[in-house]
């Protein structure tokens, strides 16, 4: 497994991490590693546009259900 350092980190983000790692009950680098994880499991959005477009040239997109989509990984409740 590597390390990962990141330098530059403004404190009031540190502060923010730890404080929700131990609100889920995680090490701030659980929490971190889960946060890039879910990050990069989701394509970019120029990726995401390309490959809409290209596997239906004009169809619309729906967006409002793709936010929800969204909405619900951030907050459950929603």
């Amino acid at each position: 497994m590597s390390t990962l350092q990141v330098r530059n980190l403004p404190d009031e983000l540190h502060a923010r991490l730890g404080e929700r790692a131990q609100r889920l009950g995680m090490s701030m680098s659980e929490y971190v590693t889960r946060v890039l994880r879910d990050d990069l499991a989701r394509p970019l959005v120029e990726d995401w546009a390309a490959s809409a477009r290209a596997a239906g040239q004009g169809r619309p997109i729906d967006v409002v259900g793709a936010l929800d989509g969204v909405r619900v990984e951030y907050d459950p409740n929603a």
